[in-house]
């Protein structure tokens, strides 16, 4: 027969483990103090794997929170926004959030928070980043992961050029939220012009390859986004360049994967999902056959750890 404080201390119990639940993964704040750049004040960087986390903005300081897998909601002034991967929001100074995973039970969500405060003569770079009041979920188009990585990497290594290297990735991550949320898509506004020649064509092809690798699953997408057949993309693409479009772009992925091996700043299963592979199993498949290691075998001849030994 079950007490009534046997109820009491159940309840409780599940309690304490729910919350233990939400609190699973990581928490990763890497400042114990601001730090003051050129334009720019630090306030902190964290670096989150959990269901759950929250917190507080500081009085003038303005909190970027970018998504890198899984789904979330964010809570902040009393608003509810859906924040799914490779999208970002600005949380305004002295704002209250809160932000729990939307994917499967158990399932912890990856996202970076950034929290900056402009300094005196930096409201030029700033009003970059403040498109609009409010709060608004804006999609990366541009690769902003890139400049996140770097971030937490400078400030793993933190050596005499650390402060040199933030001010620049940080300039560079407040121009390009403000551009992204500010319309610019970088297609050097040539998209409602006429045609362009297969040269031409080709050339725009390899750049948006390179800009938007992680997001490209097949290269239908990549024909499509030009406003032509796969067929006659992929013909103009092997009579200008000698190689298939096919080809062209598992190399480029491959060499994506390599750099992002080197760097020892995401695991393979991330890597894998970055680069739009099916599954790790096929990722690991074409990367032995491109490079005769395996992904970890490389990781471990390459990596950054073993430069750093």
């Amino acid at each position: 027969m079950i007490t009534g404080r046997g109820r009491g201390h159940m309840a409780l119990t599940e309690v304490a483990a729910a919350r233990e639940e939400r609190a699973a993964g990581f928490d990763k704040r890497y400042l114990e103090r601001t730090v003051a750049l050129n334009m720019l004040e630090l306030c902190q960087v964290r670096d989150c794997g959990c269901r759950e986390a929250e917190g507080r903005t500081s009085s003038d300081a303005h909190l970027l929170v970018y998504m890198l897998s899984g789904d979330a909601v964010v809570t902040a002034a009393e608003e509810q926004l859906r924040l799914p991967a490779r999208h970002f929001i600005r949380l305004n100074p002295r704002t209250g959030y809160r932000i729990a995973s939307e994917g499967r039970p158990h399932e912890a969500a990856r996202f970076l928070c950034v929290e900056l405060k402009p300094r005196p003569g930096s409201n030029r770079l700033f009003s970059l980043f403040e498109t609009e009041a409010g709060h608004r979920v804006v999609a990366d188009r541009l690769g902003m992961d890139e400049l996140f990585f770097s971030l937490i990497g400078e400030l793993q290594r933190q050596d005499n050029q650390t402060r040199i290297m933030l001010d620049s990735i940080l300039n560079q991550i407040v121009i390009t939220a403000g551009r992204i949320a500010g319309g610019y898509a970088g297609r050097g506004g040539g998209s409602s012009e006429k045609a362009p020649g297969r040269k031409e064509l080709v050339y725009q092809v390899v750049q948006y390859i390179d800009r938007h690798m992680d997001r490209i699953e097949e290269l239908g997408q990549v024909a499509a986004h030009f406003g032509y057949s796969y067929s006659y993309l992929s013909h103009a693409f092997r009579a200008e360049m000698g190689v298939p479009l096919q080809i062209y772009w598992a190399n480029r992925r491959m060499m994506r994967a390599m750099n992002r091996l080197q760097a020892g700043r995401a695991s393979i299963t991330q890597i894998s999902e970055e680069l739009r592979y099916q599954s790790i199993h096929s990722f690991s498949k074409a990367f032995k056959k491109m490079t005769g290691f395996t992904p970890s075998e490389y990781q471990s001849l390459y990596g950054a750890k073993r430069g750093n030994g």
